[in-house]
């Protein structure tokens, strides 16, 4: 498998597993539903577009695991604009308090790998 199908494979599960946390946000729904359409016609749209609206502006604060600047920065983006990527952000404005500890460590991961895999899938 490529690292482009492992990133577009794996940022499904992500919003798969959001699906399952949050299962009443139908934003979430939705994004996985474009996502994985977006993934049988133009898998590096995805990868882009995760690359421009999430990795670069938030890689630092993922890496440092800074909840407050992607709440920050989740609440600037999302007042400005909509893509299917942008749920991934408002868990922070809007969820974040509500998780466990487990399920905040399982979102970074999955930020994480995502971040490494775009970096893979670009290069």
């Amino acid at each position: 498998m490529s690292v482009l199908g492992a990133f577009c494979n794996q940022l499904i599960r992500f919003f798969e597993e959001l699906q399952t946390t949050i299962p009443e946000e139908k934003s979430i729904s939705m994004a996985l539903e474009a996502i994985k359409a977006a993934k049988r016609s133009n898998p590096k749209l995805v990868l882009d577009m995760f690359h421009d609206y999430l990795y670069v502006p938030a890689h630092d604060m993922i890496s440092t695991r800074d909840a407050e600047k992607l709440k920050d920065l989740a609440k600037s983006v999302l007042s400005t604009r909509f893509n299917e990527l942008l749920p991934a952000l408002m868990i922070f404005d809007k969820y974040w308090p509500t998780f466990s500890e487990n399920n905040k460590v399982a979102i970074w991961e999955y930020l994480e790998v995502l971040c490494k895999l775009c970096e893979k899938a670009r290069a």
